[in-house]
This record gives structure tokens, sequence and C-alpha cells, in this order.
């Protein structure tokens, strides 16, 4: 099997991929370091722990039983998979590698002779398969599956896994193209998946395959009458589950897993009042939760669920760059605006709604109804990455930067242990991190991100290179039939300071296109010690066309000044009230920092100037800011994405002002 590079015909930008890019920062590389070696091996006994190993055990024949959990377990298994399949990839980890070679192993064996895998269904009633895409997540699950299957392809060069997703792709063509079963996926990820595998294969069936899926949203016949059936399918097969499942473990003296097994799930449902449930019901009915209320051309706002939503657009800006549909591309364009003027939180964080899990109506963004999950921030950032290697526009580097390090990083703690679902932007010390989920998408969704952070730094388009963000690295990047090597170095987020070096085996010309961050309160920009120009505009990319020699050296200063944000006044709860910001990261008040003052009712006054220092001890090393109330008492404001790493306390990132 070969790759082929020369997809995404429409694109304006190549990806550079993170095999290339060796980050070695003093903020990200202690990121990527507690990923590989504690997260992804405390997820892995976890997921062991939670029965979603054993239950491939279970599937492939090595053990009597049932499936045990959730019937999306599977693809937690696999995001587990594929990221850590991103870390064998550069590092070596014997240890992990067998545990991914296990896990491989027990997914082939696994697979059923047509190639269908999910234990959910093989292990109690294959005969029952593929009645329910709208609700059952087998799409999804086998989305995830494809996607783990080209990491550990890349990473290992075996055929193995590969494999076992053609195989499985194949049979989902088999049913679907061409019309031949309907309905829609209720969990969209197959989509982007199907094209990933397509740009590896070369089988245009299942480019054609995503497009079907798309082109069904919004189209199905009788939705209604479908959604229903639906719902009554699923409750039977939830039934007939359940059923069998309290069979074989009171056969085998394990009742007792029966009531954990219910607990997370059942309380989040007994939570729900008696509106949210109707407003969970009435999305359902018109289509909205799942993005099929109207056709994907026809999208003008961001409605749902908020992952759903942003791997919907995922899809869609795949499909785009493969067939160049310019009225997905002008959807997409138009739905960006409205997230990000309308229902988006200054983190970067999208979700408001809770029952949903997704978004509201315009500027219904209270502080205290922050969904704002894990999974949702880093499908922003995967959409915002295609969406720029569709344009070369910077605001979508400037979003991708935002969510990063606000709406994503919150969702892991300092120690790479344990995570946050949800996010909200005011917490009255009732929140708290948990070592896992019963739906655990996000802990190994923040590693898989990690792991690939080298993808969303640089790009390449015929005119030269693009460096999108600012994180210490070691690069090789091909460029018109020569190697450029980058070396980058980065103080962010703390200072503005990059230096980037370049190494090359000959002079060459091309341009150098840097992202000039929308924060920057002045860009000064050297060239081998010499001033490069005295207008750079921010939130633009700055292009620099020269011929390029060996040792050339760019040093950048970003002007980071700790700042005061005010909101849009149509968000009635932030009226009169102000955040902090300071380069990409927003601050909150955390009560443990201000224990002589109440952070619900200080009045900070506007006009001052806020001052930065750096504690090394705290919180594993972060900038605070600090300053004044209207009463000349003292505040400490630390970043948005460490709170919640010293137990359950008060926190709010809108503070009173005047």
């Amino acid at each position: 099997m070969t790759y082929n590079t020369n997809k995404r015909p429409f694109n304006k930008l190549k990806p550079v991929s993170f095999v290339n890019v060796n980050i070695n920062d003093s903020f990200w590389s202690k990121r990527q370091k507690i990923n590989r070696e504690i997260s992804i091996h405390h997820q892995h006994q976890m997921l062991e722990g939670d029965f979603h190993i054993d239950n491939f055990r279970v599937a492939s024949g090595l053990k009597k039983g049932v499936q045990i959990g959730e019937f999306y377990f599977d693809s937690d298994l696999y995001k587990w998979l594929e990221a850590a399949c991103y870390i064998i990839n550069i590092y070596s980890d014997p240890g992990l590698e067998v545990k991914v070679n296990e896990v491989v192993d027990l997914i082939k064996k696994s697979q059923t002779n047509d190639g269908y895998v999910n234990t959910f269904y093989s292990t109690r009633f294959i005969e029952k398969r593929f009645t329910n895409i709208y609700l059952m997540h087998e799409l999804y699950c086998a989305g995830h599956l494809i996607q783990a299957a080209i990491a550990h392809h890349h990473a290992t060069k075996s055929q193995v896994m590969i494999n076992v997703a053609i195989k499985f792709a194949n049979l989902l063509v088999s049913l679907y193209l061409g019309g031949k079963r309907k309905g829609v996926p209720g969990h969209e990820e197959i989509e982007m998946a199907l094209i990933a595998l397509y740009r590896i294969t070369e089988n245009s069936n299942y480019l054609k395959l995503a497009e079907e899926f798309i082109n069904r949203r919004g189209n199905v016949s009788n939705f209604k009458t479908y959604v229903a059936n639906q719902y009554f399918n699923m409750r039977s097969i939830l039934g007939i589950a359940k059923k069998r499942n309290k069979e074989f473990l009171l056969s085998v003296g394990r009742e007792n897993i029966i009531k954990e097994q219910e607990s997370e799930v059942s309380e989040w449902a007994t939570n729900l009042t008696l509106k949210s449930q109707l407003i969970f019901f009435k999305e359902n009915l018109i289509g909205a939760y799942i993005q099929s209320n109207v056709p994907v051309r026809e999208i003008f706002e961001p409605v749902g669920h908020a992952v759903r939503v942003m791997y919907l657009f995922c899809g869609m800006a795949d499909l785009y760059s493969e067939i160049g549909d310019k009225t997905l591309l002008k959807a997409l364009r138009r739905v960006w605006l409205k997230m990000v003027k309308a229902r988006m939180y200054i983190t970067g964080g999208t979700g408001s709604e809770k029952c949903t899990e997704g978004f509201k109506k315009d500027f219904a963004l209270k502080n205290e109804d922050s969904y704002s999950e894990t999974c949702a921030a880093i499908g922003n950032m995967m959409w915002n990455l295609r969406m720029l290697q569709i344009t070369g526009n910077c605001k979508y580097a400037d979003l991708i930067e935002r969510v990063l390090y606000n709406a994503m990083l919150v969702g892991q703690s300092i120690n790479g242990k344990e995570y946050t679902y949800n996010n909200p932007l005011i917490s009255y010390a009732k929140d708290k991190r948990s070592e896992w989920f019963r739906c655990a998408c996000c802990p190994p969704n923040v590693a898989r991100t990690i792991a690939s952070l080298g993808d969303y730094i640089y790009s390449t388009s015929e005119e030269g290179i693009w460096i999108h963000q600012y994180i210490g690295n070691k690069a090789n990047i091909e460029l018109s039939s020569n190697v450029v090597k980058i070396i980058q170095k980065s103080e962010l987020p703390w200072k503005g300071e990059i230096t980037i070096k370049l190494e090359l085996s000959k002079s060459q010309k091309f341009s150098l296109f840097l992202r000039i961050p929308d924060w920057s309160y002045g860009t000064d920009i050297n060239i081998n010690g010499q001033r490069h120009s005295n207008i750079i505009n921010n939130g633009k990319y700055h292009k620099i066309f020269r011929k390029w020699l060996d040792n050339d050296e760019i040093d950048l200063t970003f002007n980071m000044i700790p700042t005061f944000v005010e909101s849009d006044p149509r968000i009635k709860g932030n009226r009169k009230r102000v955040a902090i910001s300071n380069g990409p990261l927003i601050y909150c008040l955390e009560q443990k920092d201000n224990k002589k003052s109440d952070i619900f009712n200080i009045v900070i006054s506007k006009n001052q100037d806020l001052r930065v220092m750096f504690e090394t001890e705290l919180l594993g090393g972060v900038n605070l800011i600090a300053g004044t109330t209207n009463n000349a008492s003292k505040f400490t404001a630390i970043p948005y994405f460490a709170w919640n790493n010293r137990g359950a306390n008060n926190m709010q990132v809108w503070h009173l002002a005047i």
C-alpha cells in the first residue's frame, strides 16, 4: 500500500505531519511527556478495569460472556489505540507496543467473516446489527476503528489493522452505498474516517459513501416516524441486552457489576428536569440534535450535540477538499461565523444546553450553563485545521490557538491522570476532576490530540512554508524537492518571544508565512538581527519572500499585555463584567488564591495596569495575574486551563467591574 499525498486537490495548503515535527519546548513537551509516560498507560488501566478490552476477549472467543458496558464502549478503546500509535510512531516504548499489539490482535480476532466488528452486537444478537444507525453508534465506532487502523499502519507499517478496517469499510459499502439501506448516522465520525481511508487506498467507494452519508442529512423521508421507530428499536435492544447481561452475570456470581454499570448514565438521565427532557425530545424529533434538520448545504447555524456538529463539519470540509463543491464551503464559512459571533464561549468552548450537550440560540451563553465538552473543543480544533488548510485564512489558526490553550487543555489535569467532561465558566465548589467516566470519550480524545499536536504547527503551499502555531520544535519540511529544517524556540504561552532558525542544504527562494496572532499588541520581526518591516497586521499571515540561506534566523516579539475583555452586551449575564486575558490564555479567579475576598462579589476596577508574575512552583509553573478591586484589596488570577487541580473550589471567569 502506498500513501497518496496528492489528495485534497481543492486545499490551498498541504499538511505537515506531526511525524516530521519534534516538539521540544518547555510547555508542550512537558504535556507530551506526561501524555506518553503517564496518561496513555493510566487510560489503558482504566479501559481494562471498565471492561472495554475484556469485551473484545469475549467477542473474539477467548472468554465466555457478554459485552459489559455501553453500546459505544468500543470507540473509547479505538481512540486510545489511535493515541498509542501516534506515540509509538515517534517514541520507543516496548511496554506500550505490547499493549497495542494485544488490542490489535483482539480486534482482528473479533471481526466476523464478512468484516463486522462491534462487541455490543456480536456478543449478543448479531442479527440485530445495523437496525439502528441513528441511535446505536455502530458507524461512530466504525469510524474510530478506521482512524485507529490508519494510525497503526502509519506507526508500524503492519497490514493487520488496516486490513480489518478495509474489510469493515467494504461491508459498509456493500450495505449502504447507493441507498441500499436507509437511515442517517446519528453520531458523525464515519464520514471523515471513510475519506481518510480513501486517501490512503484510493478506493473511491469510500469517498462516495462518505458523500452519501453527508447528503442524507436533512433528506430522510418521514423523519419523525423514522426517529420514533429508531427510539423504540433502541429501547427494545437495550432491554434485551440488559436481560442477557443480568442472566450471565448472575450465573457467574457477578451481579454487583450490574449496579456499577448503571450508575453514571442513570444519574445523568434522572437529573434532567422535565423542561430539559422536553427539549431533548423535541431536538431529536426535528433532527436538530443530530444535525439532520436541514440538508447540509442549507446549514446556517450550529444546532444540537456539539461534538456531533464538529465532526460533521470536519466531514464536510474533508469532502470539499476532495470534490470541490463550493456549496459545502459556503455553508461551512457561514456556520463558522454564526458560531464564533453568537454561540461560543470566550474560551472557545461550545455547548450551553446540558440536556443535548449542545448549542442554544444566539447569545444564550450563561456561564453556569457552559457545558463546553472537552471532545467538542477537540472537534473544533479539528474542523478549524481543515478550514485553515482549505483557505489559508488566519482566523482559523487564531481560533485553534484559543481552543488549544483553554477549552481543550482544561480537559486534562496537570498530573495527566484526571479529566473533565464538561467545563463551566463558573463553579460553586461542586465540580471535580475524575480519573474516568462511564462515557469515557474525552480522556483518549485528549491523549490523541496531545500526541499528534505537531499536525497543527506547519503547512506548505506552492509559495512556501506557513507557520500556524508557535510551539518550540524541530521540523523537517519538504519544499520543492528540498528539505527545509526549522528549529523553532517559543516562550509561549508565558512570553511572546519566538526564534525561528532555518537550516538548508542549499539556498532557496520561497515565502515564509508567519501568523501574527490577533492578541498581539504590536509585533516586531527581525531577520538576522535586522528589523524587517514597520507594517505588520494582527490576525493575518505576514509574508516574507526572499532567498533564504542556511542558518538564517527570524526573531519575533509579540507584545503580550494582560487585558480586560468585555463581552458582547447581548450576553445578558456578562453585562458589567470583564474577563482577563494575556496572550492566548484566558484567566480565572479561584477562591483558593483569593482567601480574603469572596470572588463572586468582588468588583474590579477596569482602570488599572495588571501585573504578571511567573510562579515556578504553582500548578506546574504558570503566569499569575494580579490586580486590585474597587476597595483596594488584591486579587490573583490563574490560567483557566489550570483551575480545578487543587480540589473542588469556587471559580469564575467573568467578574463584576466598574
